[in-house]
C-alpha cells in the first residue's frame, strides 16, 4: 500500500466527520455562509500555512507551499472586507508540525484539500454568480500536485514513521472541524452589507 492510501485510508472517518460539519453543498451556500466559511477558513490556515512552511525549510524539504491564506484574503477583500476587518479575525493556534511525521501528515490534509476545489467553484459560482474563488482553485492540476506530493513524502518518510503520520493527519483534521465549531460562535458585529446585494 502506498503512503497516499495508507493515509486515505486512515483518515478516512476523521475527513467525511470534518465535511459533514462544515456542511458546504448546493442550496446551502449563502453570500454570509461563504464568507464565514472563508473568514472561518483564513483563521485556520494561515497560523498552520506559517507552522508548515517553518518546518519545511527546518527539514530542508523539497516542496513549496502554495499560498492558501493569501487567497483567501484575497478573496475575502474581493468580498468588500477591510484590511483591518480580516486582520482582526480570530487565528487558531498553530499545530505541532516541527517532526517529519507531523509535517506530512498536516501536508496531506492540505494538499488534499485542494481535490474538491473545482467542484466547489462550481457550487459557489452556481448559486452566487461570478464569486471571488481564488482559495479553491488549485494550481494547476490537482490531482497531478496531490500525487507529486504523495512521490515526495514515500521518499522522505521512514516506514516506521507512516503510522505516527497517519496519527498527525487525524489530529489535523479534528483541529479544524474544532476551529469551525468555535468560529461559528463567533459574532462579528462588523458584517458589511453582502457581497450579493452589492451586485
Amino acid at each position: 500500500m502506498t503512503l497516499l492510501a495508507r493515509l486515505r485510508s486512515e483518515t478516512r472517518a476523521a475527513h467525511r466527520a470534518l465535511e459533514d460539519d462544515l456542511g458546504f453543498l448546493p442550496g446551502t451556500i449563502t453570500p454570509s455562509r461563504y464568507e464565514s466559511v472563508l473568514s472561518a477558513f483564513l483563521g485556520f490556515h494561515e497560523p498552520l500555512e506559517e507552522a508548515l512552511t517553518a518546518s519545511i525549510t527546518a527539514h530542508a524539504l523539497p516542496w513549496e507551499l502554495s499560498a492558501g491564506a493569501g487567497r483567501l484574503t484575497a478573496d475575502l477583500r474581493a468580498l468588500g472586507w477591510s484590511p483591518e476587518r480580516v486582520a482582526s479575525l480570530p487565528r487558531s493556534s498553530a499545530p505541532d508540525v516541527r517532526a517529519l511525521p507531523a509535517l506530512i501528515g498536516a501536508l496531506y490534509v492540505v494538499e488534499g484539500a485542494k481535490l474538491g476545489g473545482r467542484v466547489i467553484t462550481r457550487w459557489v459560482r452556481d448559486e452566487l454568480g461570478p464569486a471571488p474563488v481564488s482559495f479553491f482553485v488549485a494550481d494547476g492540476d490537482a490531482r497531478r500536485g496531490f500525487r507529486r506530493f504523495g512521490v515526495m513524502a514515500e521518499a522522505v518518510l521512514p516506514a516506521q514513521d507512516v503510522t505516527a503520520a497517519c496519527e498527525a493527519a487525524n489530529r489535523c483534521f479534528a483541529r479544524f472541524q474544532d476551529w469551525l465549531a468555535v468560529s461559528r460562535d463567533v459574532d462579528d458585529p462588523q458584517a458589511p452589507v453582502s457581497w450579493k446585494a452589492r451586485r
